[in-house]
């Protein structure tokens, strides 16, 4: 089919009877121990989007705490910062302003900003969307670690931020 132009990106729905294939059955999460082993793992509902549909689907991913995308450990610039550094590490270790919630609330990656959704003075709980960052074509929801009041929103739409900018701060 590809050799004669015969292919789209629904081939494999359009074309292959899948009906006989099963999904694996989930793997228990790893238990802790050795050095050498992964972290362990916990079942996550995430939301897809495929071709304008949404779907809740359920992954295994490693264990590293909770979700929430922004930044706040303490500290300085971006430069050489590691990917990921917004996520508490296991057992707290290195996080403890992230786990408290410094206020500052930054971007996990380099994007750029589609929408702004608090304006100074509003008070906002954790886990609340404060902007959404579109990178690598995708939208990111980024999220207050801090409940309070929103002193200074640092951002507008459309604006190029790297990862660690600091898009808003949280009283």
């Amino acid at each position: 089919d590809f050799a004669e132009a015969k292919h789209s990106t629904k081939w494999v729905e359009d074309t292959l009877d899948l009906s006989t294939i099963s999904a694996p059955a989930p793997v228990a999460p790893a238990a802790d121990g050795d050095e050498g082993e992964a972290l362990p793992k916990v079942q996550r509902d995430v939301d897809v989007e495929v071709d304008g549909r949404r779907f809740k689907v359920k992954v295994w991913v490693p264990d590293v705490g909770p979700a929430v995308i922004s930044g706040g450990a303490g500290g300085g610039g971006r430069a050489g910062a590691p990917a990921g550094r917004s996520r508490p590490r296991p057992g707290g270790a290195g996080g403890g302003g992230a786990a408290a919630g410094s206020g500052n609330v930054m971007v996990p990656m380099q994007g750029t900003i589609v929408k702004v959704l608090v304006k100074e003075g509003d008070t906002v709980e954790v886990g609340q969307a404060i902007c959404i960052l579109e990178a690598m074509k995708m939208e990111n929801n980024v999220l207050a670690e801090k409940a309070g009041t929103v002193k200074e929103i640092k951002v507008q739409p459309g604006q190029a931020v790297g990862a660690g900018d600091t898009v808003a701060i949280i009283d």
